[in-house]
């Protein structure tokens, strides 16, 4: 029997297409390192979105208006 799941937040199960071979990457990542691809994937967003800047801080580099 494995360890008993605790989590400070509701969880919930989403779906996400990868490239195989980023799906490789992970895998291989979560192998070296010992843990659940989960672990990986949910930490590796929360720290790419703790580092995001936020949309309204973003400098414009077009003037409003521009198509493109």
């Amino acid at each position: 029997m494995g360890r008993p799941r605790v989590h400070q937040e509701e969880r919930v199960t989403t779906a996400v297409r990868v490239p195989k071979t980023l799906h490789d990457r992970v895998r291989a990542a979560a192998d070296e390192r010992q843990v659940g691809v989960n672990l990986l994937v949910v930490r590796a967003l929360e720290e790419y979105l703790d580092r995001l800047v936020p949309v309204d801080e973003l400098v414009r580099t077009r003037p409003d208006g521009a198509g493109g």
